[in-house]
């Protein structure tokens, strides 16, 4: 009986193989031997690998690299808008803090230069031209403004604090979205601006804007016992004291127990000399018993009382602006825009004004504005109707208009700082 065959190489994952000359030996090579052989004859002959499961077939490589510089130009945009942005947000929280902080010191000069910086870093010029604010940032602007004012009605200095307090009214204006030239409409947060700047208007002269602005506050606020105060205050500032009586009269009818009610009144009628037989002052006796502290602003009866700061601060609360924004956030309810767009919205908004309001036309922009409003007014009114003009519906005339009020008119007012 013939031996086996003898084997050599020891037993291996691919099995053994035999040696040389067996019938083994003759069998056909396995996948290993197969993938060795056949990458030395592609080194011997020079043709390219094939491609692999991993890799992606070279037209489609040369199809995703040509819009790989579109997306990636997308997300630099992108991100250059929000690092512009954010860097104003860090630097407009800082001058926030230090303002708020000098202002609770009472240390005013230094509060009014960091309020006078905030805006400054709050300029539209600061931000990308897509960039469209939202409503905590103009209530930002408009609170900064507005204690801005304050402050500079702590130092005396009214003509400034008129600047400032009607910067901040255009701030809270409230555009009407139906209006194709950019109207506007006032909010209920203008009243303590308009009886702040009623108070500046007095300490410069101008008591007929005080009495204007004052009424204004009690129009947007009229169940608010405070701007008939403030309403007299600039009546007897005007030495029209019946007057202000009457206001202080409804004002009590509002609220029977409001203090600062009762000390004008109180001290109206002493000045008057209008008490009854007794000489008893009814109104500083019930002020007295709800706070002791209003014994010493029984003389107050005008905004020319030296004790006007304190007296406001203490009995006229709810003409005060807290400040609701501490933490700046930029990105809260703000949109972005395409170029083309903010470029339209920013030629078509000129200077706002209020419908139905007096206005003496010191240039011609504004009386194109009218006139282009009223054009609005009376196509839209046909339309409903039925009725086609061929006046109303040339598109010439109206271009025309816009070009020339897009020319000399100026950017959005709401955000020069």
């Amino acid at each position: 009986m013939a031996a086996a065959p003898k084997r050599v190489g020891g037993g291996g994952c691919h099995g053994d193989r035999a040696a040389p000359g067996s019938p083994v030996s003759r069998a056909s090579p396995t996948a290993m031997e197969q993938g060795r052989l056949s990458r030395q004859s592609r080194r011997q002959s020079g043709s390219p690998a094939p491609p692999s499961a991993g890799t992606k077939p070279a037209a489609f490589a040369k199809s995703a690299g040509a819009e790989d510089p579109a997306e990636a130009d997308l997300e630099a945009a992108v991100s250059k808008l929000v690092c512009r942005v954010g860097r104003v947000q860090t630097e407009a929280r800082t001058y926030l803090h230090s303002a708020i902080g000098c202002e609770r010191a009472k240390r005013w000069r230094e509060a009014i230069e960091y309020y006078r910086k905030l805006l400054s870093s709050l300029n539209k010029m600061k931000f990308p031209a897509e960039y469209v604010p939202g409503h905590s940032c103009i209530r930002l602007v408009f609170e900064t403004y507005y204690h801005l004012g304050v402050a500079l009605q702590k130092l005396d200095l009214h003509r400034d604090a008129v600047e400032a307090f009607t910067n901040a009214i255009e701030a809270a204006n409230v555009p009407k979205s139906v209006c194709h030239v950019g109207c506007v409409s006032g909010s209920y947060y203008q009243t303590p601006a308009f009886a702040r700047r009623a108070y500046a208007y007095v300490k410069c002269g101008k008591i007929k804007k005080a009495i204007c602005d004052a009424t204004r506050a009690v129009d947007l606020d009229p169940m608010n016992p405070d701007v008939y105060c403030i309403r007299a205050l600039a009546w007897s500032s005007a030495k029209e004291k019946m007057r202000a009586l009457t206001d202080l009269n409804f004002s009590f009818k509002l609220n029977s127990s409001h203090i600062c009610t009762m000390i004008l009144r109180g001290a109206i009628l002493n000045s008057l000399g209008k008490l009854p037989p007794p000489k008893k002052n009814k109104d500083h006796e019930k002020a007295s018993d709800i706070s002791w502290e209003s014994r010493n602003f029984f003389d107050v009866e005008d905004f020319y009382s030296p004790k006007i700061p304190s007296f406001y601060d203490k009995y006229l609360w709810s003409l005060n602006v807290f400040h609701t924004v501490t933490e700046i956030d930029l990105f809260d309810g703000a949109r972005f825009l395409s170029n083309s767009i903010s470029k339209n919205k920013e030629q078509n908004l000129g200077r706002p004004f209020k419908c139905g309001s007096l206005t003496t036309y010191s240039d011609n922009i504004s009386l194109l504005r009218r006139k282009m409003y009223s054009r609005q007014s009376m196509a839209s009114v046909t339309g409903i109707n039925g009725k086609n003009r061929s006046s109303l519906s040339s598109a010439s005339g109206s271009e025309k208009l816009k070009k020339t009020v897009a020319k000399r008119s100026s950017s959005f007012t709401g955000w020069n700082a």
